[in-house]
């Protein structure tokens, strides 16, 4: 008999490329997926009534940056550097309980709107400080799957160390000496694993001044551990030597290897994205990050027929302060389909959304996530149709559900967030692993004071 048994929902979505079940049932044992129909459910040691529900696979996060979460709603004027430096200033104040805080932020905003797996790249890591375990141990009290990505700063973007320096920056707080991050990043990689923690480790920029030295000596790492390499990868054209593409310079570099997944890539052309899927190796789209800092909107349909490992994400909270990954792919599709006019290719809504769960779980290697298929992890949201944002929408809406949340949703968290068959949130309410209700007004007092000491330093 099946532990749990997710019964009579008004749409279920079992993977965003197949048909949807109106009247939908899932059957859940032992935390995995064991079956799934329309109509009357099979008996289960406890029912979820999901009438008037969709019930759809939990999103997949595949580039996060969990530690913003206290630095969000910050006006910056001006472009990547000078957006870097007021948030850098900020963050070289952080502290361990700091980091737990905004952590918990950031998780606990994901939960609430559908995310169930997050890839957190987290690149600062000051002295002796552990500023790993505060975040591991939000997503165990949450009970989130996490892919801890463990970064580095050993350099910082363009002239901003200089900048920062000659502003009183203690700048041993953002910066981490080579051989220091490579000793600490396989100390973090060889902590244990389970079915809801992972590692992977890179660097926030690619270092360029060392024709790739140190991300080799940081792959040697990465191969002994067995895990996969992320960092951000956007360079500009006019950066490449002449005749070189952004895949060649990564390959000159040392960033090229199978199950390394990179962020944004907004200055890469079709054929540089389809020489990284070659290779195995994902790219992150993050929409709202770059319409913020004036990135080029890329060819999302171009990329994805180009690359099987084409993600949608949220970025961290500096960038996206909204955290919702729905509302991402809402604006990833919206993006697309203003250029429709130009004769480009778009992606349909259904398309988007897989490349925020199937498409995100592959680019970073956490394979058998964001699908709601037999023996493949319980992990899903609930969203509660039955409010006042979804009135005057015919039935017929939900036979296409990706349109009709595009189409309709505002932002609601969802009702109910299920993790390997376990409720994170119940009717509203999130639960920690220990069954107490989370206490937002607690969290939202702590992130405040941490929010208005760090941005004090302005």
């Amino acid at each position: 008999m099946p532990d749990l048994v997710i019964a009579h929902a008004a749409a279920l979505v079992r993977s965003w490329d197949q048909p949807v079940l109106r009247d939908g049932w899932l059957s859940i044992a032992d935390g995995r997926v064991v079956g799934s129909g329309v109509g009357t459910p099979p008996a289960a040691e406890r029912v979820i009534d999901a009438q008037d529900c969709l019930v759809m696979p939990g999103f997949v996060a595949a580039h996060h940056h969990l530690t913003q979460g206290a630095s969000r709603g910050v006006s910056v004027q001006g472009g990547l550097l000078d957006w870097l430096a007021v948030h850098y200033r900020a963050w070289s104040a952080m502290t361990p309980a700091d980091i737990e805080t905004a952590a918990t932020v950031s998780l606990l905003q994901a939960a609430m709107g559908g995310t169930t797996t997050v890839a957190g790249f987290e690149y600062l890591h000051p002295g002796d400080e552990d500023f790993v375990t505060p975040v591991v141990r939000a997503a165990q009290r949450l009970g989130l799957r996490l892919l801890y990505v463990r970064g580095c700063a050993p350099r910082l973007e363009g002239p901003l160390a200089e900048i920062l320096g000659q502003q009183g920056v203690d700048l041993t707080r953002l910066l981490e000496p080579e051989d220091r991050a490579l000793t600490r990043t396989a100390e973090v990689l060889a902590r244990p694993t389970n079915d809801r923690l992972r590692w992977a480790c890179g660097p926030t920029t690619p270092v360029l001044d060392d024709d790739g030295s140190f991300h080799r000596r940081l792959t040697a790492i990465a191969d002994a551990h067995g895990v996969p390499m992320h960092t951000h990868f956007h360079p500009l054209p006019t950066s490449l030597p002449e005749g070189e593409t952004a895949f060649a310079f990564a390959e000159r570099l040392g960033l090229v290897r199978p199950g390394n997944w990179l962020a944004h890539g907004s200055q890469l052309t079709v054929a540089d994205a389809r020489a990284f899927g070659e290779a195995s190796m994902g790219i992150v789209h993050n929409p709202s990050c770059s319409m913020l800092l004036g990135y080029p909107l890329i060819p999302l349909a171009d990329w994805s027929a180009a690359n099987d490992r084409v993600a949608v994400s949220v970025d961290g909270a500096a960038s996206n302060d909204r955290g919702s990954m729905l509302v991402e792919t809402q604006l990833a599709w919206a993006a697309q389909r203003s250029r429709i006019a130009d004769g480009r290719t778009v992606l349909s809504p259904g398309q988007v959304l897989s490349l925020a769960t199937t498409g995100a779980a592959h680019a970073i290697g956490w394979e058998g996530l964001g699908a709601l298929l037999p023996d493949r992890p319980a992990d899903l949201a609930i969203l509660d149709l039955g409010t006042i944002e979804f009135a005057g929408v015919p039935s017929r809406a939900l036979d296409d559900p990706a349109t009709f949340l595009f189409r309709t949703l505002a932002g609601s968290s969802v009702r109910d967030l299920i993790v390997g068959g376990t409720e994170v949130v119940r009717s509203g309410i999130v639960r920690s692993t220990d069954g107490e209700m989370f206490d937002m007004q607690s969290v939202y007092s702590d992130a405040k004071q941490v929010a208005n000491r760090l941005y004090a330093v302005q």
